[in-house]
């Protein structure tokens, strides 16, 4: 079936002037109040901070005397009510929830990735979505767009995590209520009551004998479905998101209501640059900031475009997986506020979908190859510290995920050229070869020995993670929190050149020692593959030699990923610290 069939009925331009109502009235209603911390966006950014808390310990809010119970009652109901727990639609799906899950659990290093080389991407090419909101005057400060990237890094790790979005069910009646209800609807005569333990039939005739089978019809009538609700970290985070998202709008589209300050003619910081823009967005040339379509398509950068990116790089995946894994995503942006009627978890109509908004908004824009050439940078801070080699992989992994039509709006002609010169393409092409047949190895073998497979997907998961985390403690603004005047994008004390330069050093170790695991993993691979044609060409000797090698590089392996990797953990530099 066709995009055009599929999602033809969709006016995508009225969706463009269309953003989040219900969420935009609670932002405008709140960041206009100014003077107690329990209002206004203080308020909300402490709010922040208590929803993290309750996370972490929920049976604090039930002790009356304690600090978390006792702020709670002090905030405005509107902003406790924005964290509850939100009814679940009974299209929400545990299992699949699951099950997308575990696709992050068991690749969380190679879809963090995707993410970077295929999702961020993919956003940045929509002109009038996400480039957009950045002028350009504010992209000289690319450590404020790190900061985005951490952010988005975050979520991703928050939605996908284990029990990162839960369904929590209702209670159910307890069975005597029920029955007694029954009872009495079934038998009104009897003025059936509960003495004790007992229910006993206090009027009428005493003998008259009752219908068991209509009794648990009744019974089952009146329990009905319980109520199941929303919930985990992931849950918590996008609601973050959301009212980030809210937040945003309101600051472009009403800029008069935030007071100028620093210099004008040379700022600073990006937040002085930020609080001078007096010119209200042009809702009617772009849409309305973070709009429906534009939350809709940078949705499908998550719940479609990483299934794709690991197809891509050679690992296996079923329907089942990839609807999973879309399923999760549809959950998401369903608590983000994107309108049932462009969430799916159809694969076919995600890609349709996907592909009929890419069409309209894709194209070349300065602030989307800015944007791209700040996240090569960041990328930058993983790889090795080999003068162009961390911008050319970086640009070919990019190629690879978003395909060439679409990196050469974003990238620079220059950098296209030298990394698909004739005699560095080889090179990539052979090392791209090689990655794709271990991730199609390592699916096959960990079928096979699942624990195996447990142990070194958990602990590249805690990389995963960790890498992530490294880009905290940098910036005065703590991660989703609203900024003043569209601002506090300014680091911490402490955070000078040569703090970022440790930092920098640390993560390259991680990646190297995580590099030269995966290595050996790959091998360990390969050997056992090589075992059976090797005992067919040469022998058992010759079988025995690579069951060996593949045994010893796989024991290597998880060695280094069980003890030199969490000893580099605990090496993380430190804000205070005296330098090297």
């Amino acid at each position: 079936m066709g995009s055009q069939s599929v999602w033809g009925h969709i006016d995508f331009d009225a969706f463009r002037q269309l953003a989040d109502p219900k969420v935009d009235e609670l932002v405008a209603a709140l960041l206009t109040k100014k003077g107690s911390e329990s209002i206004g966006r203080l308020g909300y950014n402490s709010m922040l901070l208590m929803a993290d808390k309750l996370i972490q310990d929920p049976e604090l809010a039930l002790v009356n005397n304690s600090r978390l119970s006792k702020w709670l009652k002090n905030m405005p109901e509107e902003i406790v009510d924005y964290f509850d727990p939100m009814e679940a639609p009974d299209w929400v799906d545990t299992v699949k929830l699951e099950q997308g899950s575990k696709l992050w659990q068991q690749n969380s290093l190679i879809i963090l990735l995707i993410l970077y080389a295929g999702s961020l991407p993919a956003c940045y090419l929509m002109k009038n979505g996400i480039p957009a909101l950045y002028k350009t005057e504010k992209l000289r400060d690319h450590q404020y767009i790190f900061q985005r990237i951490y952010e988005t890094g975050l979520m991703l790790a928050a939605c996908m995590d284990n029990g990162g979005i839960k369904v929590a069910e209702d209670a159910a009646v307890q069975d005597d209520a029920l029955l007694l209800q029954a009872l009495n609807m079934l038998d009104a005569e009897g003025q059936w009551q509960q003495q004790g333990h007992r229910l006993i039939r206090t009027a009428g005739e005493t003998g008259t004998p009752a219908n068991s089978e209509k009794i648990a019809e009744q019974i089952e009538l009146l329990r009905g479905k319980p109520k199941r609700y929303l919930w985990g970290k992931g849950y918590i985070t996008a609601k973050k998101v959301r009212f980030l998202h809210a937040s945003m709008r309101f600051m472009l589209t009403q800029p008069d209501s935030f007071k100028p300050w620093g210099s004008k003619e040379q700022p600073q910081t990006f937040a002085e640059q930020l609080s001078q823009v007096q010119t209200p967005w042009d809702s009617e040339k772009l849409g309305v900031p973070v709009n429906q379509e534009d939350l809709a398509y940078t949705l499908l950068t998550f719940g479609l475009v990483i299934p794709r990116g690991l197809e891509k790089w050679g690992l296996p995946l079923n329907l089942e997986q990839k609807e999973a894994f879309l399923h999760l995503w549809k959950v998401t942006g369903y608590i983000m506020g994107i309108r049932p009627e462009l969430l799916t978890d159809n694969w076919q109509d995600a890609e349709a979908l996907f592909d009929v908004i890419h069409s309209r908004q894709a194209a070349a824009s300065e602030e989307g190859a800015i944007l791209t050439s700040a996240l090569i940078g960041f990328l930058g801070d993983y790889l090795p510290d080999v003068p162009g080699f961390a911008h050319r992989l970086s640009a070919a992994m990019i190629i690879s995920q978003i395909g060439m039509m679409n990196a050469s709006f974003l990238l620079d002609n220059t950098l296209i050229k030298e990394t698909r010169a004739f005699w560095r393409k080889p090179f990539y092409t052979l090392a791209g070869s090689i990655f794709s047949c271990s991730l199609w190895l390592r699916a096959r073998f960990y079928k096979r020995f699942k624990h195996l497979g447990w142990i070194t997907a958990h602990r590249l998961n805690e990389v995963s993670e960790l890498l992530i985390d490294s880009w905290r403690d940098a910036y005065s603004r703590r991660p989703f929190f609203v900024p003043v005047d569209a601002s506090t994008w300014v680091r911490q004390p402490g955070v000078d050149q040569a703090y970022q330069d440790r930092l920098t050093r640390w993560r390259r170790q991680i990646f190297f020692v995580v590099g030269c695991s995966f290595g050996l993993l790959t091998l360990a691979l390969f050997g056992l593959a090589a075992a059976i044609p090797a005992a067919l060409m040469g022998g058992w000797s010759a079988a025995k030699i690579a069951l060996i090698g593949a045994i010893s590089s796989w024991l290597i392996a998880l060695g280094i990923m069980n003890f030199r990797l969490p000893a580099i953990f605990n090496l993380r530099p430190a804000l205070g610290e005296p330098s090297d």
